[in-house]
């Protein structure tokens, strides 16, 4: 214990807990944490595998802190969407289990697919961002889309919350209302999927913890931030990180 206390209080543990802060902040307002978090993990020279473990860790630590947040103020029924965060745990160990059993260049060619399919959607967003709420229906959700997100998280991750945030916005949810559903999701399938590496013995906690403690910090700053983002700047800003998304993907490919 003493050794772990050591390693999080070093020059490299505050560097983790910034890595997680940042990402935090961009997983909460766009819903690209792993876009951050994974590079930069990887930068600092963390194995894939353990790397994927971390990031669901944390993400899952990150998630759960905003989901309590707003469930004690009445935001968030988790009555109504437990069925939503069963599926989305189940695919999660999924998600794992690929992941164990597919190789890194696999895992890529699927997540590159993945967030082209997803941009597409994003391009055709001008006419589902909701900007009147009272005016607008909220649409029925399909179990079976955040199941298959949830599968492509706990395999993968980058991106994932940005699909689910895609996918709320299309069903006429407005962009808070999506930040919401989209962290309940991460939660449930970032659990599924942690459980499945933690079990296989794949975690390194003195890597998990000071990353998780930054990205907690981090989803509270993000949740202050999100009433004054714009809809328009919505619109400009998730093509352009699916951009970066789909680059850092193809990069990794050709290497």
């Amino acid at each position: 214990m003493e050794i772990l206390l050591q390693e999080w209080l070093s020059i490299k543990g505050l560097i983790l807990f910034t890595i997680g802060l940042l990402a935090a902040i961009i997983g909460v307002l766009f819903g690209a944490a792993g876009f951050i978090l994974m590079p930069s993990l990887l930068l600092v020279g963390i194995p894939i595998h353990t790397t994927v473990a971390v990031n669901k860790f944390a993400t899952g630590i990150s998630a759960l802190s905003n989901v309590v947040s707003f469930v004690i103020k009445g935001r968030l029924s988790l009555k109504k969407y437990f069925s939503f965060m069963i599926v989305s745990s189940l695919g999660g160990v999924l998600g794992a289990l690929f992941a164990i059993l597919l190789s890194e260049q696999i895992m890529n060619v699927v997540a590159c697919i993945s967030l082209i399919f997803a941009f597409m959607m994003v391009l055709r967003s001008n006419k589902w961002i909701v900007k009147d709420v009272k005016k607008t229906e909220e649409q029925r959700i399909n179990k079976l889309v955040p199941f298959a997100i949830s599968m492509y998280d706990g395999c993968f991750g980058s991106g994932s919350a940005l699909m689910n945030i895609t996918y709320f916005l299309k069903k006429q949810h407005h962009y808070l209302k999506a930040v919401e559903l989209t962290r309940m999701i991460s939660l449930s399938s970032c659990t599924g999927a942690f459980l499945f590496y933690y079990f296989t013995g794949i975690v390194n906690w003195g890597i998990a913890i000071p990353v998780s403690l930054g990205s907690i910090a981090g989803s509270f700053l993000g949740l202050k931030i999100i009433p004054h983002i714009q809809t328009k700047w919505i619109q400009i800003i998730l093509p352009i990180i699916f951009l970066f998304l789909i680059v850092q993907v193809v990069t990794d490919l050709i290497q």
